[in-house]
């Protein structure tokens, strides 16, 4: 295995802050791991393992720690898996880089039928929302529902501000330069908690992402016969894109689309209006298997 990390002590660091996150989650959850070609998969489950299943993708440099705001009220309505995206920050060991989207999807095509999952929700945020879509658009009969929480790049390219931003937090690895990157994604001009935030920071210091896809625009000829079910939410200050942009690209490319503007939300809706992104999230997820059942 490779370590995306820089020194044991560096690890060590990460996971004691990953920990701390967990508390927060409020729901009792298990961790494990899973074999795949590109290395060792870390897993978190919530809620009752008889319910639909839903993947959740986190946005990057975030980990599946990002969603503690929002696990408890999805586990209401379905079993939570929240996955750690192989060679980006968090408790996944990768073997060999993830470079394409052909191996993206392969990565997670492993994960699922590991996990025994046939048929799944799945969503994302940001660099996991370009991901849950990319594996939709591959393995479309493995997907019943699909969320999407501002997904990078994927309907409309990407700024070049957000390069400006996030690469010097990269580069530098400064309390100063990752403070600014995650006050640019915030609706609330507000910091990030301070667990979390030291969790972010720890990986900024210490670790460097093996994950080399970078998220791009979707051509029109991929959602050929594409009917999945989707949900997309953005916020009206969005700063990685022109919100209305991106949603008018979506429309015209997904028949069977919800969307939602979030208020006063940018970047960091899934954090800063969970409580609006889990209620529009359970209402889809309502919505639609009261669909499929009837």
């Amino acid at each position: 295995m490779r370590s995306i990390f820089k020194s044991s002590a560096g690890e060590e660091e990460y996971d004691r802050c990953y920990d701390n996150c967990l508390h927060k989650f409020g729901i009792e959850g298990t961790s494990s791991y899973i074999s795949t070609t590109f290395g060792d998969t870390h897993v978190l489950c919530f809620g009752d393992p008889g319910k639909q299943p839903l993947i959740l993708l986190h946005g990057m440099t975030m980990s599946s720690t990002m969603w503690y705001p929002n696990i408890k009220q999805l586990a209401q309505e379905r079993c939570v898996y929240a996955i750690d995206v192989m060679g980006d920050f968090g408790r996944s060991r990768p073997a060999v880089a993830i470079k394409n989207r052909k191996d993206a999807n392969q990565w997670l095509l492993e994960v699922l039928d590991a996990l025994q999952l046939n048929n799944t929700d799945l969503g994302g945020h940001s660099m996991g929302g370009f991901l849950a879509l990319n594996f939709a658009l591959g393995y479309p009969g493995r997907v019943s529902k699909l969320l999407l929480y501002a997904p990078a790049a994927t309907f409309h390219r990407i700024s070049f501000k957000f390069f400006a931003k996030i690469y010097p937090a990269l580069l530098f690895h400064t309390e100063k330069w990752i403070d600014n990157a995650f006050l640019w994604f915030s609706g609330k001009g507000e910091p990030l908690h301070p667990v979390f935030r030291a969790q972010v920071i720890a990986g900024y210091r210490h670790a460097k992402p093996l994950l080399q896809v970078m998220p791009s625009v979707f051509t029109k000829e991929e959602f050929q016969n594409f009917t999945i079910p989707t949900l997309l939410l953005i916020g009206d200050k969005e700063v990685i894109y022109p919100a209305e942009k991106a949603i008018a690209n979506a429309k015209r490319l997904i028949p069977d689309l919800e969307t939602h503007f979030i208020p006063g939300a940018s970047h960091s809706l899934t954090i800063e209006h969970a409580d609006v992104v889990n209620e529009l999230t359970l209402l889809f997820l309502q919505k639609r298997s009261d669909t499929n059942v009837s």
